[in-house]
């Protein structure tokens, strides 16, 4: 279920009906005033999520009987990753996406700290959430970023000047038969008993992260932490036991397991 706000803070609930062919009705039980500027939280971690929203947007408009102003938050933007065609017969999927999107009309549409900047380009009155925001929500002293890799620089980059921290870069390498990753670099001298911070927008099964704390565990007589804005953790998160020693997010997945120790919400 998403959350439907008006600029009243007044909340508008909304049922969910599955048929049994799989096709969605959400019905609004309750008016929204002509006019009325109405907010939606929306967590866009599967397909039905996409397609309730747009089933959503519509039964909002005609239970307005008007003109009604909609905010869209969606913290993830879905196919965010998939910003370019790489193979002859792909779609370019966030494309796809973003015009979904915007035939929604939305007068502003928020995402946190998105994984292409192409997807700011493509999205009509977006505004992104910058990574920074949510890192800086714990004081980390003594700490040490990490760009865990070449698309994440620029980023931690703007991160780390933001909170007056230090910073280093590691590259990956991967196969170009399966893309797994063979070997990884850490560009950074030992740091003492500074601890390393790993920043990155995005977590799937993890081993990018798993890997990078394997090299970087001899660089540091402190401890290695991991923050990921979304956290899809598809492997779960015992991957990082004896790794990682903590494990940031801002946004979980609905299958994550909130009571893991290890996690840490922001």
């Amino acid at each position: 279920m998403f959350e439907i706000t008006t600029e009243e803070k007044r909340i508008v609930p909304y049922s969910l009906l599955r048929f049994s062919g799989g096709e969605l009705q959400p019905k609004v039980l309750d008016v929204v005033g002509n006019g009325e500027l109405v907010y939606i939280r929306a967590d866009l971690t599967s397909s039905d999520n996409i397609m309730e929203l747009v089933l959503l947007v519509d039964a909002l408009r005609r239970t307005a009987g008007g003109e009604i102003e909609i905010n869209l938050i969606c913290p993830y933007l879905p196919y965010a990753r998939q910003d370019r065609v790489c193979a002859s017969g792909e779609s370019l999927a966030l494309k796809v996406m973003c015009d979904i999107m915007n035939g929604l009309k939305f007068a502003a549409v928020t995402v946190w700290d998105v994984h292409s900047d192409v997807s700011l380009a493509l999205l009509n009155n977006v505004y992104n959430t910058h990574q920074r925001v949510f890192v800086g929500r714990i004081n980390w002293k003594n700490t040490v970023l990490v760009a865990p890799d070449a698309g994440a620089i620029k980023k931690t980059m703007e991160t780390a000047k933001a909170l007056g921290l230090p910073m280093v870069r590691a590259d990956k390498i991967r196969s170009v038969e399966d893309g797994s990753i063979t070997g990884t670099t850490v560009y950074s001298e030992h740091i003492g008993d500074k601890d390393f911070l790993i920043v990155d927008d995005i977590c799937d099964g993890g081993r990018t992260f798993v890997e990078l704390a394997k090299v970087l565990r001899p660089l540091t007589n402190g401890k290695i932490y991991l923050y990921v804005t979304h956290g899809i953790f598809s492997k779960g998160l015992d991957v990082f036991n004896g790794l990682i020693d903590g494990v940031y997010t801002a946004n979980p997945f609905p299958q994550v397991d909130l009571s893991n120790p290890i996690l840490t919400l922001l």
